[in-house]
């Protein structure tokens, strides 16, 4: 194994346990505040699909974000894993809609494929250059790689995994912003 994927490899390990050890108080506020940042970085950008996530693991659930962009109108999207190793799609999630398991176990959508034009993404760490560390799977980055046009790219986390500096990999993708229940950043890169 390569010295910067065993390092990213601990380094998640290490950050897994610190989100697991947040309390729930401070889970529940850091969810309604990344939510209310969302609603408004969504409203400036005005994209036309917006793809959220299923949380799993200690991730923020987005769920009253998704209940407020149907009742606005907004197209919203899951990402779903068809095969390890491939791109993910992204399905149409609508409002009471079933949402069934992917290849990886992970509740995906069943509507129509779509292509998002923002996808919010989670987090297990990350460096305000816009640079995440994920479940490890490089899904995400594989994905936007094959897009045609320009997606924006949203990471969410809690403020308390930042780190300054992880290895990065030559297949690493930066943000184009990243929300905490802190604020928001604008990345760099």
């Amino acid at each position: 194994m390569k010295p910067e994927r065993a390092a990213k490899q601990a380094l998640r390990a290490q950050l897994r346990h610190r989100r697991a050890v947040i309390p729930q108080d401070l889970v529940s506020t850091t969810r309604f505040k990344v939510i209310n940042h969302l609603r408004t970085l969504i409203s400036e950008l005005a994209p036309t699909v917006v793809s959220l996530y299923s949380a799993r693991e200690g991730e923020l659930d987005l769920t009253p974000l998704a209940e407020d962009l149907w009742h606005s109108g907004q197209t919203v999207c899951l990402p779903r894993v068809i095969a390890r190793g491939h791109p993910l799609t992204f399905n149409i999630w609508h409002a009471n809609s079933k949402l069934e398991p992917d290849a990886l176990g992970i509740l995906s959508a069943t509507g129509a494929e779509i292509l998002p034009a923002l996808i919010i993404i989670p987090m297990v760490g990350y460096n305000r250059r816009g640079y995440r560390l994920g479940s490890g799977g490089g899904y995400f980055d594989r994905t936007i790689k094959t897009f045609a046009q320009p997606v924006i790219t949203v990471g969410v986390s809690f403020t308390e995994l930042e780190i300054p500096e992880f290895p990065q990999e030559y297949h690493d993708i930066p943000l184009h912003y990243i929300v905490t229940g802190k604020e928001v950043i604008l990345c760099k890169g």
